[in-house]
């Protein structure tokens, strides 16, 4: 029996370019990986056009390939397992196809070992002069110097490598030609998420624009609607989560990072918000209610009727009842930890399952109605925010008047119907930070307003909260009541068919606005 190979036909490289969306893109890209992944710190590009033909000089400084690597790598179909060392963001793999085998004629010196080849046909020499790096030339038919050139400025534009570029273009090959550097220099920015396979970061440089990369080599991006630029850093191996021709995610990434563009459009403010784990605080109490035509709750009591006190979530051997104070009496309230973990630190054992008792000055009146404290920072929420404590300011306690009654007014200004609680979320976020929320889970539907703003000094890089509202600012907390309001009628995303009722809803409350005067009574 005679042992044969499979032919590769001319054609076959040919068609490599099919494989990539940008194949001048992914020329540059690859090239560009390639030299950084051996440790280059300088790079040195030249491109020219003449009669007909585009030829690309692309030459480093990094670690000179190996006879094995060069043949059984490189030049080898199918091969792969480029280590030159740990970071590598790739491997030769399909590279190599769009790098040399698809053009007409390719050149490739490394070390004291030179190959001139087309196609899957090439020569091997040896003893050449020693080249502490690697060069390779690339003869392409027709006109791409400039497509070229454009592609590397991109490449510069969205990468971070701490290293030089140099471009020469026009005669660069066959003469002095204008050589220029161009820095690689884009910084990922504030991080703002984490999407499981990579994190996410925002700047200001490149507004409209999402950059997915790897170790800082872009990868690919998308133009978005929000007006920053959102750098998406990808974690693990390349091959376990991009394409082999590295123009995409491989699935469930792919689809996870098309819902996250979705939400980035049409909800910017959940899209970049970090997913933290959230520590629940619960003080139970009668719900906040409105039945079609008949209140039965307020925010305070003695303001209208309110509701009998519901079951609390939270089982204990004794009667539990709202954070309600009158005179010198006590709190005793039901207190929740949820999703409590250990990277909370010491912060977390401020939370516990039990029911405390505390003495409370006469001066602070707050709630009889279900409350709760919703914290996403890894920071303690401060006294004066919380109505377990006897530092509970009289600033929170009528912030939580009113916005519970504007919530409620909400409710009876529609006419729907529904049974709510009303509580504090505390965000840590800049961009994309919460000034109130709708959720409806475990306690049910309620809705919280953020209080506070965490500021970071510039000196010491501490962090503490500091007031985002003031009582005065009416016609803003009404607008941010209806802003959840219309939430709780269903419209989950900030879409167009959000906007459209936050408009008509918007409308009718400015025609009712005398109607929300009570609310800062």
């Amino acid at each position: 029996m005679t042992q044969r190979h499979v032919a590769i036909g001319s054609e076959f490289f040919a068609k490599a370019r099919n494989d990539y969306d940008d194949w001048v893109w992914a020329l540059v890209r690859e090239f560009k990986q390639n030299s950084i992944d051996c440790g280059s710190k300088n790079i040195y590009v030249r491109c020219a056009h003449r009669d007909g033909t585009t030829t690309l000089v692309v030459e480093n400084d990094g670690y000179p390939m190996s006879q094995s690597i060069l043949v059984d790598k490189l030049l080898c179909l199918g091969g792969s397992g480029k280590n030159f060392f740990d970071g590598c963001t790739g491997g030769f793999g399909k590279a190599k196809e769009i790098l040399y085998f698809c053009h007409k004629l390719y050149e490739i010196e490394s070390g004291d070992l030179k190959v001139t080849g087309s196609g899957a046909v090439y020569d091997l020499k040896e003893g050449n002069p020693y080249l502490n790096g690697t060069r390779s030339t690339i003869q392409i038919d027709g006109d791409h110097e400039q497509d070229i050139v454009d592609a590397l400025r991109k490449f510069a534009k969205y990468s971070q490598w701490n290293g030089n570029l140099f471009i020469a273009q026009n005669e660069g090959i066959f003469g002095d030609g204008d050589r220029e550097q161009v820095y690689c220099d884009l910084r990922k920015g504030s991080s703002r998420r984490d999407l499981g396979f990579g994190k996410v970061y925002t700047n200001k440089s490149h507004s409209y624009r999402l950059v997915v990369r790897m170790n800082g080599i872009p990868m690919f991006t998308y133009p978005t609607g929000f007006d920053r630029c959102v750098v998406v850093e990808l974690a693990g191996k390349s091959d376990s989560v991009l394409t082999s021709n590295r123009d995409g995610l491989r699935q469930p990434f792919k689809q996870e990072l098309s819902d996250f563009i979705t939400e980035l459009s049409v909800d910017k403010r959940s899209a970049l918000k970090a997913r933290s784990i959230p520590r629940y605080v619960h003080y139970s109490g009668s719900k906040l209610a409105h039945y079609n035509r008949l209140d039965v709750a307020s925010v305070v009591a003695g303001s209208v009727q309110v509701e009998s006190p519901v079951e609390s979530p939270v089982e204990s051997p004794e009667p539990i009842r709202g954070v309600e104070v009158d005179g010198n009496k006590v709190i005793q309230a039901s207190v929740e930890s949820v999703g409590t973990t250990d990277k909370w630190g010491s912060s977390a054992m401020d939370y516990s399952t039990s029911a405390y008792t505390r003495e409370v000055p006469d001066r602070v009146v707050t709630l009889g109605t279900d409350f709760i404290l919703k914290n996403e920072t890894n920071l303690r929420v401060p006294a004066h925010f919380d109505p377990a404590s006897d530092k509970f300011s009289s600033y929170s306690e009528k912030l939580v008047r009113i916005w519970g009654r504007l919530v409620l007014e909400m409710h009876r200004l529609f006419d729907h119907e529904a049974r709510f609680s009303v509580g504090f979320l505390f965000d840590s976020g800049a961009v994309g930070a919460t000034e109130a929320e709708y959720e409806k889970g475990d306690y049910g539907v309620v809705y919280y307003l953020n209080p506070a703003e965490v500021v970071e000094q510039q000196s010491t890089f501490s962090k503490s909260f500091k007031k985002r509202f003031k009582l005065t600012e009416r016609d803003r907390l009404i607008s941010i009541a209806a802003h959840e309001f219309v939430h709780g009628l269903g419209y989950g995303w900030h879409d167009e068919r959000y906007a459209n009722k936050l408009t008509d809803v918007l409308a009718k409350v400015m025609k009712h606005r005398k109607r929300f005067n009570w609310c800062f009574k």
